[in-house]
């Protein structure tokens, strides 16, 4: 379900060697709660390790800013390359990698047992 699913992301970012300062919350001009990115760093090295945008904020440009933010702290601190990743369905968010010049560089397919049939 959600909650388990939203509990694997927190522990696999609690797993990175990035700290946790590096997260930050986003608002809009009004100072309501838009999003959070988070930058991160894995084993292979600087990620973006996630963007969110809150539904009710979705579609005013909000992702693409936390994606400009996400990258600007990973150069911050050091990262020479970037990588990311998003969901090949996720259309909005591969645009906006392609937006930032994030080349697709390989696509990769995640086989879950309930997806296989016999």
């Amino acid at each position: 379900g959600v909650d388990r699913a939203a509990q694997e992301e927190l522990d696999f970012f609690h797993w990175c060697p990035s700290p946790r300062e590096w997260w930050q919350t986003a608002h809009t001009p009004d100072g309501d709660l838009a999003g959070i990115h988070i930058p991160a760093h894995n084993p292979s090295g600087p990620t973006i390790g996630f963007i969110g945008v809150l539904p009710q904020h979705r579609g005013h440009g909000y992702a693409y800013d936390l994606l400009a933010e996400c990258t600007h702290t990973l150069v911050e601190q050091g990262a020479e390359f970037i990588t990311g990743a998003t969901d090949r369905t996720n259309h909005p968010m591969a645009a906006n990698f392609t937006k930032a010049g994030f080349p697709v560089v390989r696509e990769r397919i995640n086989f879950h047992p309930a997806d296989r049939t016999a």
